[in-house]
């Protein structure tokens, strides 16, 4: 069985509006024009139809792709913790139909995995593995057709559970007769809750450890990388990052190619994008040691301490961004922010990303007041060498950074510290004068459609 390298998925992060009606052929699409050899089919706060699988099955058959062979569905369900039960079993018995039709029509396995998100312990991935194989058990002996045995992929998107991941997958997979398993790390719900500092040195802690993992079990892990077009969320999608971040994160299988790098890019910027995920697959991760963990531990700290000073002007703009994928909003589910006792609903990553470039003030520079204190107390070039790419994602957002805009949504001390940092770095601090222009406009969601175009990615 071929494992898959690139997933297209039906993130919410292009300008472009995809209808659920319109995502059957988007999955075709992904494959012969995209050459994605993974859809992800995302049930996770969002209202797709339940027989979205088995449709994309149906037309794969019928247009001869190969699936379940260099072609698979792979269905994102909720987390039966965070969301209705009934929409997480839902998921799966979606999951069963896609199989039992393309076990019917043309003898493939069509969906081998689902994705588990927010994984943080290993009740909800029992359940979840329970109720598969009792699924697979009635179908067979009801119908008398072998839908197949479906994994469950844990995704693991917060920093501080990221640093447990050695624990968590050698308690998910103990006892397990395969020898290569998937393990999914998502950078977006991480930097939320942590910023962008924090997230990213998690997700290499994360891969150093399970790098342990796979030498001491024998099992080997495909490990998959969850990440969009800005720095915040990782970047691997971004014409003018990926080819750094790809080496930055080495050591990962399979990687998402989310919306707005097959929307709002060029072909020719796709190819390159795809082309350095693709070529720089499967490389040696890099050892990072326990001295890392107080850095994360800081550094969320301090981020969290920034937001938390920002949480009303955040859900003002957060409300003018537009959906452009049918999910649930935000307000029913969105992501919780911890500061000591405080518990503050935000929006998930795409709105929340979006908002702070909005406000004039991308996401990466929520960490500045925090860099500033790395710099005086000589700690960041260690950063900078445990992120080499960390750099070069500092001076791509400057260039979407206004301090006229941002100070009148946020203040001077947040801004003041942004304008120092790009002092101490060099780096110029100013939009383009079209950039600009727009972002002195008031803000509308048809504004905040022109800034995204421009960026080319909603959040």
């Amino acid at each position: 069985m071929q494992i898959p390298r690139l997933m297209c998925t039906q993130h919410p992060d292009t300008t472009v509006k995809i209808t659920a009606s319109e995502e059957v052929d988007e999955a075709i699409v992904a494959y012969t024009a995209y050459g994605c050899d993974e859809v992800m089919v995302d049930y996770e706060g969002k209202m797709t139809p339940y027989g979205q699988p088995k449709e994309i099955v149906m037309k794969a058959i019928r247009g001869g792709i190969p699936l379940g062979d260099r072609f698979y569905i792979t269905v994102r369900l909720p987390n039966p913790k965070l969301e209705e039960f009934d929409r997480a079993m839902l998921s799966l018995e979606a999951a069963f139909v896609a199989n039992y039709f393309s076990r019917k029509y043309a003898d493939v396995q069509a969906v081998r995995w689902v994705i588990l998100p927010m994984v943080e312990d290993l009740d909800t991935v029992m359940l979840v593995r329970k109720m598969l194989k009792r699924k697979a058990e009635v179908y067979k002996s009801e119908t008398g057709i072998d839908v197949g045995d479906i994994e469950v992929i844990p995704l693991i998107e917060d920093a501080f559970v990221q640093t447990k991941a050695k624990a968590i997958v050698g308690e998910v997979f103990k006892g397990e007769e395969a020898r290569e398993v998937r393990v999914f790390l998502g950078k977006s719900d991480s930097a939320v809750k942590h910023g962008h500092l924090a997230s990213a040195l998690a997700i290499l802690y994360a891969m150093s450890r399970l790098k342990e993992f796979e030498a001491e079990s024998g099992i080997r892990v495909r490990l998959i990388l969850g990440m969009g077009s800005p720095p915040f969320r990782g970047a691997i999608n971004n014409p003018r990052l990926a080819h750094l971040e790809v080496v930055q994160y080495a050591g990962y299988y399979t990687a998402t190619i989310q919306s707005a790098v097959r929307y709002d890019t060029s072909l020719d910027e796709y190819i390159r994008v795809k082309e350095s995920i693709l070529n720089a697959c499967c490389g040696v991760r890099s050892s990072v040691s326990d001295e890392v963990l107080p850095l994360i531990q800081e550094a969320s700290s301090k981020y969290r301490s920034q937001v938390m000073k920002h949480v009303d002007k955040i859900v003002e703009v957060a409300r003018l961004v537009p959906s452009t994928r049918d999910r649930v909003s935000w307000k029913e589910y969105g992501r919780s922010l911890l500061d000591g006792e405080r518990v503050v609903h935000m929006p998930r990553a795409i709105v929340y990303t979006s908002t702070w470039y909005a406000m004039g003030f991308p996401p990466t520079l929520i960490d500045a007041p925090f860099l500033l204190e790395l710099a005086k107390s000589g700690r960041l070039d260690a950063v900078f060498k445990l992120l080499p790419t960390y750099r070069r994602e500092l001076e791509y957002d400057y260039e979407f950074f206004d301090p006229q805009t941002a100070r009148r949504y946020l203040g001077e001390e947040l801004v003041n510290a942004a304008v120092e940092l790009a002092d101490y770095l060099g780096v110029e601090a100013r939009p383009s004068p079209t950039y600009a222009a727009l972002l002195r406009m008031p803000r509308s969601e048809p504004n905040i459609i022109a800034l995204s175009k421009y960026r080319k990615f909603l959040g």
